[in-house]
């Protein structure tokens, strides 16, 4: 397992300053959860008044204060749900800003990574029946701008007719600080099968399997490289980027994808799990959440970093 950078002083920092935030958005779950249990009760008892004294159209009297209630309590915690992750994500950032080489991290809950960026990657099909994308966060690695957020793309099957998942994760899309030519797309060696339409139509424009001048065997194994006519393989995918790629792989279960249009550097790190959602029923006071978050969010920067390095 990759060792993840500074974690000593992120839980040093979560101690200080993301533990007393978590503490607060705690007692207003708590009060939230307590009100709905209780209002809960009380239509409960109610409805049994009305069962066993049979107090007719009293009972709207007694039930629409409690249910009125009770829908102003869903709306609080729709609420609470909306302003954990921005409390949290933003003191993530705070502490990675403090990162060298990192610079101007800024998370934006209303903002999402666009639906043509997502396509102009080149690693999926375009236009799918499904595209949602949130959480948008953008900042400097070095010399190269980057943005990016959770992304969910689901596509309906040829087979069985049935909405399938087609990419479900973090997607980053990163602009080099210099030119750079060339066009590449690197897919999951044994995702392949799964792929085959969107490879069999980057194959169609033009593009051509690209794995003979990839010289990290490691590399070869895990990733299928498709290029377009003119790129120079080699100079796009260096070997401290493959060694970098070959890292992020075996740090964790997660498919990795990898494009670069000329300038235009894309990523997508697929998991089956929302990133910092927090729990409505039981605790958010969890370490490991936010280091789940923080580590996805320090492989994909690192990546970038190496990139920004090597180009």
């Amino acid at each position: 397992m990759q060792a993840v950078p500074r974690i000593d002083e992120l839980r040093l920092y979560y101690n200080t300053t993301i533990r007393p935030e978590l503490l607060r958005l705690e007692h207003l779950r708590k009060r939230l959860v307590r009100g709905i249990i209780i209002s809960i009760l009380a239509a409960i008892g109610v409805v049994t008044l009305f069962l066993v004294l049979d107090l007719g159209f009293l009972v709207l009297t007694l039930g629409l204060p409690i249910l009125f209630y009770l829908g102003t309590l869903y709306f609080r915690a729709e609420k609470f749900r909306q302003a954990f992750k921005p409390a949290i994500v933003n003191l993530l950032l705070a502490f990675l800003n403090d990162t060298p080489n990192y610079q101007k991290l800024s998370y934006d809950p209303n903002k999402a990574i666009s639906q043509d960026r997502f396509e102009k990657s080149g690693l999926f099909r375009p236009t799918p029946d499904l595209y949602h994308a949130e959480d948008y966060v953008q900042g400097m690695v070095g010399e190269m701008a980057f943005e990016m957020g959770e992304a969910y793309v689901r596509e309906i099957s040829a087979a069985s007719n049935r909405m399938e998942i087609v990419f479900s994760g973090l997607f980053v899309h990163a602009i080099f600080g210099e030119r750079t030519l060339g066009r590449i797309a690197v897919w999951p060696r044994d995702k392949l099968r799964s792929l085959k339409r969107v490879v069999d139509e980057y194959v169609m424009e033009k593009g051509r399997p690209a794995d003979i001048e990839v010289m990290n065997p490691v590399f070869r194994d895990l990733f299928a490289v498709y290029a377009k006519p003119g790129t120079h393989v080699a100079g796009i995918l260096t070997p401290p980027m493959q060694d970098a790629m070959v890292r992020f792989a075996r740090s964790q279960p997660n498919d990795l994808f990898f494009a670069v249009d000329n300038q235009d550097l894309f990523i997508g790190v697929a998991h089956d799990y929302d990133l910092l959602e927090p729990s409505f029923w039981k605790s958010n006071l969890d370490f490991q959440l936010i280091r789940q978050f923080y580590t996805d969010l320090v492989l994909i920067l690192s990546t970038i970093e190496i990139f920004d390095q090597t180009h």
